[in-house]
């Protein structure tokens, strides 16, 4: 499969093999997207007076931005993983030292204590994604009551600050129980700010002369 002008840059084996992880992964990123968007914009059309009320060409911007923009992240991703995968300098010797020392002390870890550690590693993700969980589901039972939509919209909005407000203080809470997945927490810290140390050579201890 040719990938435009840049099919005769580098090896062109390893280019066409890239540009169809690439494509493959933006297919499936595309089916995802549009498997969440469509179904979604059926639901916000039958609830959703607001969303009822736009014009067919923005309803089909809704459901196609978020299957393009799915398959252009997969996309992206798939093509960064497979050059990951192929690196053949020193730095991926390293790279593949820390993964390989990594998935072995992740496999030795419980289920608890790998829940504990994800939750710790991706401690952002988790609050931001209780925010959107929560004005959703909140929204949609507030939907229900006899509110103006301005109420509704305000009432959401209050109880989706206080549970994320909650969340925060919750996931501080977990980041101080200690787990066995503290390790692989911290070797991700140094792998960050001490990775340099692996290229730079290692002199040989002077030995101190005895006068």
């Amino acid at each position: 499969m040719s990938y435009g002008t840049h099919r005769d840059v580098g090896d062109v084996q390893r280019r066409e093999a890239q540009y169809n992880a690439s494509v493959s992964a933006a297919a499936k990123g595309f089916g995802t997207g549009l498997a969440v968007s469509a179904p979604g914009a059926y639901v916000l059309n039958r609830s959703w007076p607001a969303f009822r009320a736009l014009t067919p060409a923005i309803k089909l911007f809704f459901v196609s931005g978020i299957a393009i923009g799915s398959g252009v992240i997969a996309a992206d991703k798939a093509g960064i993983a497979f050059d990951q995968e192929h690196y053949t300098d020193a730095g991926a010797a390293v790279q593949r030292r820390y993964q390989s020392r990594e998935q072995q002390e992740w496999a030795s870890l419980s289920t608890s204590d790998k829940a504990l550690t994800w939750a710790k590693e991706n401690k952002f993700s988790v609050v931001a994604a209780t925010w959107a969980a929560s004005m959703g589901g909140i929204f949609a039972y507030i939907h229900t009551q006899p509110m103006t939509f301005a109420q509704k919209l305000v009432q959401a909005r209050v109880w989706a600050q206080g549970i994320t407000l909650a969340s925060l203080v919750g996931m501080a809470a977990i980041t101080q129980i200690p787990s066995a997945g503290d390790k692989i927490i911290k070797s991700h810290k140094e792998a960050a700010d001490h990775s340099w140390r692996e290229f730079v050579p290692q002199e040989p201890a002077k030995e101190t002369i005895k006068e």
